[in-house]
């Protein structure tokens, strides 16, 4: 016997074609959401990156002067770098602008001198402070050469240098300068006395102080050592410059120690002399201090730490 049984295979075929577009709806919609929530957590994952770029834009155009923003601590390395950088060039900014000002300001007395003997007729004394002051000028812009390097070092590494030697020469110098006023200039510092740092460091610190001494005082300057001021032990040198001007009131001694801050703005000047002098002096780890002298002027006194120094 021979059985033979057909069935239609349109509804299995139905079936089978319902699962497949069943299975492409669901599997198409899986896909479609897993890339719109991958779309979204790039989009967060990537937002610190836009607001570092969108921070350094500002930057660029002058709204910001740093990073400052809540970055993960993924970015942070990145976001310390740059401020690094940042703090890096505007000192190296500050800094050239600052040797630039320095130097302008170092190279007026001698200038001032050579002027001073070339409108005089001495030819002898025209002679002596040309080569006098092109020397000295010669030396300040070695100086401000190296100042830029020397920045960084330690004062313990610097060699101790006479003090009395340039003393005298700045005031012959500046006695020069301000022959008009006829200034008495007494200094009572002794032969032995060494400063503890260099000579070109000594020259433009005490320069700026006599400088103003020199430019503020009527008649009457006085350059002295007070080894027993601040107790006696732990200041190695007090160097104390007085003279007997209109001195400088208290409400603006701590603004004239900023740069390009001045305290008369009648007379000339950039206002970077005792700014100067107080960057040396807190280079060696010292201090200087404004105060008034016994004659009702100003007295600049000028602490640095360590030993006594004499030879």
């Amino acid at each position: 016997y021979l059985f033979v049984v057909a069935e239609n295979a349109a509804p299995l075929q139905a079936r089978v074609a319902a699962f497949r577009k069943s299975i492409l709806i669901w599997l198409g919609g899986a896909a479609l959401i897993l890339l719109l929530v991958q779309g979204a957590v790039l989009r967060w994952g990537l937002k610190p990156l836009r607001q570092v770029a969108a921070d350094l834009r500002m930057i660029e155009i002058g709204e910001r002067g740093r990073l400052e923003g809540d970055y993960p601590r993924e970015l942070r390395r990145l976001t310390d770098g740059i401020n690094s950088m940042i703090r890096h060039s505007a000192a190296s900014r500050d800094r050239y602008r600052n040797s630039l000002g320095d130097l302008a300001h170092s190279l007026k007395t001698p200038l001032a001198v050579l002027q001073g003997a070339a409108e005089g007729e001495d030819t002898a004394l025209l002679r002596e402070a040309v080569s006098e002051q092109v020397a000295r000028m010669n030396d300040i812009v070695q100086y401000q050469l190296k100042s830029a390097a020397a920045a960084g070092r330690g004062a313990g590494l610097a060699q101790a240098t006479a003090l009395r030697p340039i003393l005298d020469r700045l005031i012959k110098t500046l006695q020069k300068v301000y022959q008009d006023k006829a200034i008495q200039c007494r200094c009572e510092v002794t032969a032995g006395t060494l400063f503890p740092g260099e000579s070109g460091d000594l020259m433009e610190c005490l320069g700026n102080i006599l400088e103003n001494a020199f430019k503020y005082a009527r008649n009457r300057v006085i350059v002295s050592l007070d080894r027993d001021a601040n107790g006696g032990e732990t200041a190695a040198i007090c160097l104390c410059v007085a003279d007997d001007g209109p001195g400088i009131p208290a409400s603006v001694r701590e603004r004239v120690l900023r740069r390009g801050e001045r305290g008369d703005q009648q007379l000339p000047g950039q206002g970077i002399g005792l700014s100067v002098a107080s960057e040396i002096v807190r280079l060696y780890g010292g201090e200087l201090e404004i105060g008034e002298s016994d004659w009702g002027g100003a007295v600049i006194r000028l602490r640095m730490p360590g030993q006594p120094l004499e030879h």
